[in-house]
This record gives structure tokens, C-alpha cells and sequence, in this order.
């Protein structure tokens, strides 16, 4: 695939990212409005979710990516053997979440919406081995064809129970009719079940490709809990208002985060940084370059302006209740460069095969994560549990973004400098003139230094001229 080819597959991806975020965004909008506390228990649930899809997906979609793009095995066999593997692990997961949510003291209702929500997220891990051929074969098209109609009724369902008042369970039932709807439209795609011709050899050759994967599944679920277990001690802590308050505090963050490193860097650079590291270095580390420059011009003004607009945006969009995740959704921005630039460079540390001290990086944020979860929770816990989680991921970032500069030199000392003057005359900008400005010129004006990085740094300059 050439360079200038990312753009076409992007957009496919994005055509079915955005197309789930804005009906997304829509039914959030709605039921923050409609009421925070049974928001709070969807983000609950969530949380929950996310956490069933780790461990059912046993961190095999990067594996089977690199696998894919390499060609190293028959795509449908391994598919078969991969979806076998996780349709096996996940009804004992669900049956571990249901004890847990029991062990909680969830009222019945709480337990039954976190299972569905889980169930849901479990079936989307399914389904997602699909999706890593279909990105691995340049296929992103087939899976727009898919995401968009199962996203557009799963969630058109969830925005009518809104409208209609419904109860909180028939609401959560969005998440697993979405999910059936894409697992369905998948195995159709695929002309013939990937679990038809399934043996005794084909087992024994999964066990064998377990031990590969280990690490892969390590790295996931280190990666996972430190992203959401910050919620389950918000639950104890602040109850389901104020699980509702991060969850708008973070939606904006994880939706921006979810673009890039999930559509541009997981579907896009990565098969393109697996195939380039084999074949050619020099392409590699130009690609990587370009690529981390381009993000950071791309993370920087949308942090800016979350960190002053919040206050406006958040009560605006969300609703006056929600007043009180502004300090929380501005102590989250430093995620969204961490998540730009940490991506990159764990999708390159796997390009290269450094899985084991990759895995080592993210198990040092899950001890990161537990410990500032612990201490600042209790004493603060909406605030605590954005610091917890933006303490973590910059702790990570800086480990993984280290190893990545020193071995593939993405970025030269001088743009380094670049980047750091552009974020200090921004701020100086905007902290200088604020006292005696209207607020809006304040923070145009801080607004031009990114601006003019990003016009130097804009990502279609590089593909550009590497197709010519």
C-alpha cells in the first residue's frame, strides 16, 4: 500500500467511527439531560464492558494484525480459531462480572445493565477479529458497510428509550443489539462460518499460538484496567451522580482519543509500520516521523481549547448539573497527547517486536494507576479520578515515547524545540491578554502558535510528497 493511499482508508474508518460518535454523542447529550445518576450507571456499566471485551479478545487483535499483514497464516483458519477461542472465554467472564457486581452490593437492576452492556462489548471482541482482516486486507470499506447500519439501530434504539422515558435496563439494551446486529452482518460478509472445518490439530494449533499471545493479553489488560478501574472506585466513592460527571468529563477526551489511535494509528499506520519495519527501515522511521508530528500539531490547539472552553462547553451541551466536571475534564486534556504519541509508539514497539518490555511499560502504569487511585479517590473523588488516570498515562507515555525516540528518531532536537516554543508562547499569549480582552480574542490569539505548527506539520504534506 502507498502513502498516499491512508487518506482513502481513513476515511472508511472514520465514515463508520463518526457516524457511531455523533448518534453516540447524541444519546449522551440526551440522557445526561434526561437524568445523571442513570447516566452514571451506563458509564458504570461501561467500565465493566470494556473490561469483559479485554479479556475476551486475550490481546490476540494485534497478533492478528502483524499475522495478516505478514500473510504468516491461512486468514480464515485463524480467524476460525481465534473467534472459537473467544466465544469459549466469554461466558465465564460474564459469569465472574455478575459475582462481582453481586460482591458490590448492586441493587438488582445496577447488576442486570452492567451485564448487558457487558455482553455487548464481549460480542463486539468477536466480531473485531473480522474487522483486523478486513483493515489488514485494505477492506476498511466492508467494514463501514458493517459498523454503520449496527451502530445507526443499536443506538437509534437507546435514543427512543431516552425519548420515551423507558426504564434504565431497556435502555442498556442498545449496546447488545448493536453488537448481534455487526457479529451478524460479519459472519454474513464472510460467505461461510469461520468455525465450519474446526479440529483437534486446528486446537492444538491455537494453544500453540496462545503462548505467542500472552504478552499481547497482558499488555491489553494492564492497559484496560488502568483505563477504567479508576470508575469503579468513583462508584464507591462519589455514587452514581459523580460517575456521571467524569463520564461527560471524559467523553469528549476518549472520543478524540478513539479517533486518532483507534482509526488512524490501530487500523491504518499500524499494518503499514509491521509490513515497513521487515522490509525497509528508512520508510519506517520517515513514516514514523511524519506520523508523531503530525499528531502532536493535531493534539496541541484541541487541548488548548478544551482547557479554556470547558467551563462554556460542558454546562452548555450537558447541562448546568454538570458544572462540576470542568475541573475534571481539564485535568483529563494532557490524555489526548499522551494518547496520540503513547499509540504510536507501543504500535511501532510492536512493529518491532518489544513486546516484553512494552508489557513491563504497561504494568508499571497499572501499579501507577492502583496506587493513585487509592489515595487521591477517597479524598477527592471526581478531580481524583481524572488525576488518577492523567498521572498514569503520562507516566506510560514517557516511558514508551523515550524508548521510541531513541531507537527510531521520529523527531529532531530542533522540533522538539519547536513544538515546546509554540505550547510556551501560547500560553504566554493567552495568560498576558486575558486580564484585558475580550475572552475570545484571548484565546485566538494563544490559538495562533498551534495553528501555525499545525499549517507546517499538517498531515496530508507528508503523504503528498512521498507519492510524487
Amino acid at each position: 500500500m502507498r502513502l498516499k493511499d491512508i487518506p482513502k482508508r481513513l476515511g472508511y474508518i472514520l465514515g463508520a467511527q463518526w457516524t457511531r460518535d455523533v448518534s453516540w454523542t447524541i444519546f449522551t447529550i440526551l440522557l445526561a439531560r434526561h437524568s445523571q445518576a442513570i447516566l452514571g450507571q451506563v458509564v458504570l456499566a461501561l467500565t465493566y464492558g470494556y473490561l469483559v471485551k479485554t479479556i475476551v479478545d486475550v490481546g490476540l487483535n494485534d497478533y492478528l494484525s502483524s499475522s495478516f499483514a505478514r500473510g504468516d497464516e491461512h486468514p480464515r483458519t485463524l480467524l476460525g480459531e481465534v473467534t472459537c477461542l473467544k466465544l469459549a472465554v466469554l461466558l465465564p467472564v460474564l459469569l465472574g462480572v455478575w459475582g462481582l457486581t453481586q460482591s458490590q452490593g448492586y441493587t438488582l437492576e445496577l447488576s442486570l445493565i452492567v451485564l448487558a452492556i457487558a455482553l455487548g462489548l464481549g460480542l463486539d471482541a468477536i466480531s473485531d477479529s473480522f474487522f483486523v482482516l478486513c483493515q489488514a486486507r485494505g477492506r476498511q470499506d466492508v467494514e463501514m458497510q458493517i459498523r454503520v447500519p449496527a451502530a445507526l439501530i443499536g443506538i437509534g434504539f437507546g435514543i427512543a428509550c431516552v425519548l420515551f422515558k423507558a426504564q434504565p435496563i431497556l435502555i442498556a439494551l442498545y449496546k447488545p443489539l448493536e453488537s448481534f446486529l455487526c457479529l451478524f452482518l460479519a459472519a454474513r460478509s464472510l460467505h461461510r462460518s469461520p468455525l465450519k472445518g474446526l479440529g483437534l490439530a486446528n486446537l492444538k494449533d491455537l494453544a500453540h499460538k496462545m503462548r505467542k499471545g500472552l504478552l499481547f493479553t497482558g499488555m491489553a489488560v494492564c492497559a484496560m484496567f488502568y483505563n477504567k478501574i479508576n470508575v469503579i472506585f468513583l462508584k464507591q466513592y462519589g455514587g452514581d451522580a459523580e460517575v456521571g460527571g467524569y463520564g461527560v468529563a471524559w467523553e469528549t477526551i476518549e472520543g478524540l482519543s478513539t479517533l486518532v489511535s483507534g482509526a488512524l494509528l490501530g487500523k491504518v499506520i499500524f499494518p503499514l509500520l509491521t509490513r515497513l519495519y521487515e522490509q525497509d527501515f528508512q520508510k519506517f522511521q520517515d513514516l514514523c516521523g511524519r506520523t508523531a508530528k503530525s499528531l502532536w500539531a493535531a493534539a496541541l490547539p484541541i487541548i488548548f481549547l478544551i482547557c479554556v472552553e470547558s467551563d462554556r462547553f460542558l454546562t452548555f451541551v450537558y447541562g448546568d448539573n454538570f458544572s462540576n466536571a470542568v475541573t475534571a475534564q481539564q485535568l483529563l486534556t494532557p490524555c489526548l497527547a499522551t494518547a496520540f504519541l503513547h499509540n504510536l509508539a507501543a504500535y511501532a514497539m510492536i512493529g518491532m517486536k518489544q513486546h516484553r518490555l512494552l508489557f513491563f511499560f504497561y504494568f508499571s502504569g497499572l501499579v501507577v494507576n492502583l496506587i493513585c487511585c487509592a489515595t487521591l479517590i477517597p479524598i477527592m473523588p471526581l478531580e481524583g479520578t481524572a488525576l488518577a488516570l492523567t498521572i498514569t498515562k503520562v507516566w506510560v507515555a514517557i516511558l514508551t515515547v523515550s524508548y521510541f525516540q531513541i531507537y527510531a528518531r521520529p523527531m529532531k532536537l530542533s522540533e522538539w524545540f519547536l513544538l515546546i516554543g509554540s505550547g510556551v508562547a501560547a500560553f504566554v499569549l493567552w495568560y498576558v491578554l486575558s486580564p484585558y480582552v475580550l475572552r475570545e480574542v484571548a484565546e485566538f490569539v494563544g490559538l495562533i502558535p498551534f495553528l501555525a505548527l499545525f499549517w507546517a506539520w499538517r498531515p496530508p504534506a507528508p503523504f503528498e510528497r512521498e507519492a510524487q
